[in-house]
């Protein structure tokens, strides 16, 4: 399919400033692509959005799966109710294949992977901008001992919202009787929670539980 001859405005939301203005610079040297904004979040795309005084605003979306509430799971099917014409290229660290076919089902126009170079996320984006769809296959992780292990977002999206805050206010050094004051619940219901978590997450021990909460901003 030939591509547009208009330059691809590009929109692109993801919570890492420092990837995003990397992006920017690298996308500002090829007169075929405009960066239109760079978002942190769900909430600020949503709001960008409903802002816009054109209705279409871009023509790509470059968008993280990993972003504050909502999420880019989340954020896809609102995005492509509201703004069909939107295309939307995820661009994640997060790369199972059941996870694609998720992000595919959800009406993205295609996935890459964040370890990609230069040259193939401007060929993503230009393939999806024309119209295309661009989902590379690729192979699922497999942890030690031979056992495909589950995504970290994909564990990630078991949490229901309270099981979330739950963590968070684990990860701030809460005992079990501090986070049922804080939540007036039981601390029966708060260990019913603690245990869904890590059952939920795949995690061994409150060590391990801890780290992922660092490490994905719970």
């Amino acid at each position: 399919m030939p591509m547009s001859s208009a330059p691809c405005r590009l929109l692109i939301v993801d919570d890492h400033l420092m990837l995003t203005q990397s992006l920017a610079l690298l996308l500002a040297g090829h007169a075929d692509m405009t960066v239109v904004a760079q978002l942190a979040s769900g909430a600020e795309l949503l709001r960008w959005l409903a802002a816009a005084l054109v209705p279409v605003p871009a023509d790509v979306l470059l968008l993280d799966l990993h972003l504050p509430v909502p999420d880019g799971l989340t954020l896809l099917p609102i995005v492509q109710q509201q703004h069909p014409q939107l295309r939307v290229l995820v661009f994640s660290t997060a790369a199972a294949p059941d996870l694609i076919e998720r992000v595919a089902a959800a009406g993205a126009a295609g996935f890459l992977p964040k370890s990609a170079d230069a040259g193939q996320l401007l060929a993503a984006i230009r393939s999806v901008h024309a119209g295309e769809k661009v989902f590379p296959l690729l192979a699922r992780p497999v942890a030690p001992g031979g056992i495909e292990a589950t995504e970290p977002l994909l564990r990630l999206h078991r949490l229901s919202p309270r099981e979330r805050e739950v963590v968070g206010l684990i990860r701030t050094g809460l005992t079990t009787r501090d986070i049922a004051d804080r939540l007036s619940l039981s601390e029966f219901t708060v260990g019913t929670h603690r245990r869904n978590i890590m059952h939920k997450l795949e995690l061994p021990n409150m060590a391990a539980l801890l780290q992922f909460a660092f490490d994905h901003g719970l």
